[in-house]
């Protein structure tokens, strides 16, 4: 790619944007390509799990014990040396991605598809407690990176792709462009502009269309609500967002522990899977429901009647598996299992609250979704994202009311209790040090920086503001009006400053700028 200036880098910020919407299309329709590839991969893999576990478990003996070993050894050996070669393939993905916007961290597109796609696959067919959202959400951003350099794209585009990918393979991995779309907006960049929703969307439905004409019309989730929630049982929602918001918080804390434990563990990190891989085996063999996704085991908990015990110890093993599956890095996300958590959670607590008080047996499936989308809205942050995703997964309107009043409390809650976004952890956790990130010094680059209410930038003179590093501010987006700042410009809440760097200075002090431009 050829060195930009500051002029040609200002020209290609000023040009249309028509440009920029055919290539989120282009994005929409591979990442969807990409993202169904690996959903029917994965059943696939679940498929070969359950019947693997199933004959393993009636046909226990030597044979069949020498077959188990062989196989953790093999997919150990492969998961491991997946990870430690190619590190930006570990977990769910979705802290790359933010560290990408971020400019804090870099794809190298092509290898790591083909290594996130497999390495995905592996674990599910161990039977790992990991979702397909995650792995789906990176390998369509890396698309996005993918497109980018293809068409040699300027430097200010690459946020758009990638954020476009991300958001295209969150919709083809649930069935949700909206969410997808809401989950750009407000996880990855925590900022609105048109360009950026047009982007996405197009990205989103173009994925989806792609999504729909494999898998049909049918929500993820089949969930039949009859009747509505009365307003005056609306006490026992909030209750279970609260008890929710607590359990969210010990899923969130209980991450960073594992993962802390670990890497506490001394052995060759190549073959430090099979510990992880050794427990997956012994759960496939004799707590299978709570292996693998957890698709299945939620359509169950949401149609079938379960005793008080069986719930508890589904909960307590599903919640500690996941814990232990992604604290390794291997390729999965988390998404899922949080629903099943979630959902074993309000399935629980609507049992006790219909006997306690009781109420009608249609309650049962709210408390069900409130307690998948809760649950998500505590650990990820992102009522928004929660709300929709759920509304889309089960194709129902029935239970919109309830579902943002619980996802509003727990958000509430949350903050009370001083809850950090999981992913914003763990990008801390995964980000280069300081003296350790570069750029070419005469390489020029756009960077866009939102302006949040009451935050640093707020209100205040260009010229009395301290700028972390050599920074020109070309342009100021304020609406649909593009303004030329001065040093006696005010910046407001809502504006987006387009600010000209050299390629090593955004690399270092981009976070540090979005970070000033938050608002409270």
């Amino acid at each position: 790619m050829e060195k930009e200036t500051g002029a040609s880098a200002l020209k290609s910020h000023m040009k249309s944007h028509m440009d920029l919407y055919f290539l989120a299309f282009l994005v929409g329709i591979f990442s969807g390509v990409v993202a169904v590839a690996y959903r029917v991969s994965l059943s696939y893999a679940d498929s070969f799990r359950r019947g693997f576990y199933t004959y393993a478990r009636e046909n226990f003996g030597i044979k069949v014990l020498l077959l188990l070993l062989i196989f953790g050894i093999v997919i150990s050996l492969i998961l491991g040396w997946i990870i430690v070669k190619i590190p930006m393939v570990k977990g769910s993905g979705i802290p790359q991605v933010k560290g990408i916007i971020a400019r804090q961290m870099n794809f190298n597109w092509a290898r790591e598809i083909g290594a996130k796609f497999f390495g995905g696959v592996l674990a599910i067919v161990t039977g790992m407690s990991l979702g397909r959202e995650g792995p789906s959400v990176q390998l369509g951003a890396e698309v996005g990176s993918g497109i980018f350099k293809i068409f040699k794209r300027k430097e200010y585009d690459k946020k758009y792709l990638i954020t476009c990918g991300a958001s295209a393979g969150l919709s083809a991995a649930f069935g949700a462009p909206i969410a997808g779309t809401i989950f750009a907006i407000e996880e990855l960049h925590k900022f609105m502009s048109p360009l950026l929703v047009t982007c996405v969307l197009i990205a989103s439905v173009s994925a989806e269309f792609v999504s729909k004409n494999f898998f049909g019309f049918s929500p993820s989730f089949n969930i039949q609500v009859e009747g509505f929630y009365q307003l005056k049982d609306y006490l026992l929602i909030v209750l279970l967002a609260i008890i929710i918001t607590f359990i969210g918080k010990l899923f969130s804390d209980g991450i960073l522990y594992f993962q802390k434990l670990y890497k506490g563990i001394k052995i060759n990190p190549v073959i430090k899977p099979m510990v992880v891989v050794a427990i997956t085996i012994i759960m496939g063999l004799f707590f299978f429901d709570v292996t693998g996704g957890g698709h299945s085991l939620a359509e169950r908990v949401i149609h079938e009647s379960f005793s008080y015990k069986t719930l508890i110890v589904l909960l307590v093993l599903k919640f500690i598996f996941t814990l232990i599956c992604y604290s390794t890095g291997i390729p999965g996300g988390i998404f899922l299992p949080m629903l099943v958590i979630g959902a074993i959670i309000g399935k629980i607590y609507g049992m006790f609250v219909i006997d306690l008080f009781g109420l009608t047996e249609t309650y049962d499936v709210y408390f069900i979704i409130i307690g998948m989308a809760t649950l998500l809205t505590t650990v990820v942050k992102s009522p928004l994202t929660g709300t929709i995703l759920i509304l889309e997964m089960t194709g129902s309107f029935y239970h919109f009311f309830p579902v943002v009043t619980a996802c509003m409390a727990t958000f509430l809650m949350s903050e009370l209790i001083g809850i950090k976004p999981i992913y914003d952890l763990l990008l801390e956790n995964m980000l280069p040090k300081k003296d350790e990130i570069t750029g070419d010094e005469e390489k020029k680059t756009l960077v866009k920086i939102p302006i949040g209410p009451d935050s640093e930038f707020d209100n205040i003179y260009i010229k009395d503001i301290k700028w972390p590093g050599r920074c020109i501010i070309v342009d100021i987006e304020r609406g649909d009006k593009c303004l030329t700042p001065t040093r006696d410009t005010i910046i407001q809440s809502g504006d987006l400053l387009v600010i000209l760097m050299n390629e090593n200075t955004a690399n270092k002090v981009t976070p540090i700028l979005l970070k000033m431009g938050e608002g409270a």
